[in-house]
C-alpha cells in the first residue's frame, strides 16, 4: 500500500521538475526527500502506538484537540481531492502517447481536451464507486510489482549505461559551474529551482495509506515498521534514480518538453531495449495512473467516514447507499470538486496545468504533515507510557521533573515541510489562493458544525 500510493507519483512529476530545476532535478528530489522520510518515520511510530483507522487526523486530535484534528484531516482531503485531478491529466498524458498513432495527430494533450479527458475519468471512475465495483487488493499487489520490475528495467539498462558512456561524470563535472552561475539550462534558474523545490515534494505524497491500514493490521508494531521503512527506500531510491537519468542519459530538454508523459521520453533513451520498452511504459504509466486515481477517489472517502466517525465531520458525509453499500454523498462531492477545479484551468496548457494542479496537491498535505510531525513530538511527553516502535535519532528531555524521551527527526520534518510550504505559498498565487479558501470554508463549516451540534445536545 505504501508504494502502491506514492509509487506512481514520479510518473507525473518527473517532467514538471525538469522544467523547472533543469541539470539540478536530482537536487529537487533528494530536498524534498526529508520531508518524506521524517514524515514516513513519524507516522510508523504513531500508527503502531495508536493502531486504529485513522491517521494524521486522529494523531492530531490526541496531540492538540478536536479543531486541529480537523484542519488536519482537511488538508489530506484536500491532497486526495486533488489527487483525482493530478492523476486523471496524468493517465490522459500516458494514454495520449499510447494513441497518438491511432488517433491520427488528435491533439489529446492540448487544451481544453487535456482537461476534459481527465474529467470524462474522474466520472467514469465514479460511476464506477458508486455501484460498488472496486479494484480488488490483489490486482493492486500485482500491478505494484510489475511496476516495480519496469522500474528495475529502467535502472538496470540505464545506470550502467550512463557510467560507461561517460555521461554520469560529465554531469557531476558540470555541477560546480551549474551552481557558482545558477544557469541550470532550458531558462531554468535559481528562482525556478526553489519553484521546482515546492512542487517536488508531490513525488512523495501517499505515506499515511500505511498508517490507516493500522488497526486491519496483524502485529502492526513489527509489520508497520518494516513496511514503512520498505517503502521510503524504495520510492526515494526510484525517485532518485529516474532523476539522475532524466539528466544524463538523455538531454534534459527532451523530457521538459514531453512533461506529460515524461517516463515514456526517458524509456525510449535506454539502449538495447529503447524502442519496446518505451512502449511498455506507455502502458504502465496509463494503468499506474489510472489506479492511483481511483485511490484518490476511494482515499477521500475513507478519511471522510473516519472524521465523521470521530466528529468532526457530520454523520451525512459518511451515509451510505441503501443499495450499492457506498458512501455516494462523500463520493459525489469531492469528485465533483476535482472536476471543476480541472475545468478552472481548461484552457491551460499542459505545462501550466499541472503545476498548478501539483501545487495545490501539496499545499493540503503539507499542513497534515505538518501537524504530523507536531504530534509526534507532543504525544511523547502527553502519553509517554504508550506501547510501540519509536523513531531512532532520541535525545532526554527533562521536563516537570520528569525525563522524556524525544527524537529529533519529528523537529526535521516541521521545519523541512514548513519551509517548503512557505515556498510554495510565496511563488505559487494560483495554488496559495486556492489552498486558502479550502480551508476558509473548512474550517467555517467545522465551527458552525460543532456549534450546531453543541446546541442540539443542550436542547436533549
Amino acid at each position: 500500500m505504501g508504494y502502491a500510493d506514492v509509487g506512481a507519483d514520479i510518473y507525473v512529476i518527473l517532467g514538471v521538475i525538469i522544467l523547472f530545476a533543469g541539470v539540478a532535478s536530482p537536487f529537487a528530489f533528494g530536498i524534498a526527500a526529508v520531508v518524506y522520510v521524517s514524515t514516513g518515520l513519524c507516522y510508523a511510530e504513531l500508527a503502531t502506538k495508536y493502531p486504529v483507522a485513522g491517521g494524521g487526523h486522529f494523531y492530531s486530535l490526541k496531540a492538540f484537540g478536536k479543531i486541529h484534528g480537523f484542519i488536519a484531516g482537511w488538508g489530506l482531503m484536500l491532497g486526495y481531492t486533488v489527487d483525482i485531478a493530478l492523476f486523471s491529466l496524468a493517465t490522459v498524458g500516458y494514454l495520449g502517447v499510447m494513441t497518438k498513432s491511432f488517433l491520427r495527430g488528435f491533439p489529446v494533450t492540448q487544451p481544453p481536451y487535456y482537461a476534459l479527458f481527465a474529467i470524462a475519468f474522474i466520472l467514469m471512475l465514479l460511476m464506477l464507486n458508486l455501484i460498488g465495483i472496486k479494484y480488488s487488493s490483489k490486482l493492486n499487489e500485482l500491478i505494484v510489482a510489475v511496476d516495480l520490475i519496469t522500474v528495475s528495467l529502467f535502472l538496470a539498462f540505464g545506470l550502467p549505461s550512463i557510467v560507461a558512456s561517460g555521461a554520469l561524470l560529465s554531469w557531476l563535472r558540470g555541477l560546480p559551474s551549474v551552481f557558482s552561475t545558477g544557469a541550470f539550462g532550458g531558462g531554468a534558474n535559481y528562482t525556478t529551482f526553489v519553484y521546482a523545490l515546492s512542487l517536488a515534494t508531490a513525488s512523495y505524497i501517499g505515506i499515511e495509506s500505511i498508517s490507516q491500514a493500522a488497526e486491519e493490521t496483524k502485529r502492526p508494531s513489527e509489520v508497520i515498521p518494516r513496511a514503512t521503512k520498505a517503502a521510503i527506500v524504495a520510492v526515494v531510491v526510484v525517485a532518485m534514480s529516474l532523476s539522475l537519468l532524466s539528466v544524463t542519459i538523455v538531454p534534459f530538454s527532451e523530457i521538459a518538453n514531453n512533461s506529460t508523459s515524461p517516463a515514456v521520453t526517458l524509456a525510449s533513451s535506454l539502449p538495447v531495449i529503447g524502442a519496446v520498452f518505451a512502449i511498455w511504459v506507455g502502458v504502465m504509466g496509463t494503468l499506474v495512473c489510472f489506479i492511483s486515481t481511483n485511490t484518490g477517489v476511494i482515499g477521500v472517502s475513507r478519511v471522510t467516514f473516519s472524521m465523521s466517525r470521530l466528529g468532526l465531520m457530520p454523520k451525512t458525509f459518511s451515509r451510505v447507499s441503501s443499495r450499492f453499500r457506498t458512501p455516494y454523498v462523500t463520493l459525489i462531492i469531492f469528485a465533483t470538486i476535482a472536476c471543476l477545479l480541472l475545468a478552472a484551468g481548461v484552457s491551460l496548457p499542459s505545462y501550466n496545468l499541472l503545476p498548478l494542479v501539483a501545487s495545490v496537491y501539496n499545499f493540503g498535505a503539507l499542513i497534515a504533515y505538518m501537524y504530523v510531525n507536531a504530534a509526534a513530538i507532543v504525544l511523547r511527553f502527553k502519553d509517554p507510557g504508550r506501547e510501540g516502535w519509536k523513531m531512532p535519532l532520541n535525545v532526554t528531555v527533562r521536563r516537570g521533573g520528569k525525563a522524556y524521551s524525544v527524537s529529533i527527526i519529528p523537529f526535521i520534518g516541521i521545519v523541512s515541510a514548513a519551509l517548503i510550504w512557505s515556498i510554495l505559498v510565496g511563488l505559487n498565487p494560483e495554488g496559495r489562493n486556492f489552498g486558502i479558501a479550502w480551508f476558509a470554508i473548512g474550517i467555517v463549516g467545522y465551527l458552525i458544525y460543532q456549534r450546531f451540534k453543541g446546541g442540539r445536545k443542550a436542547d436533549a
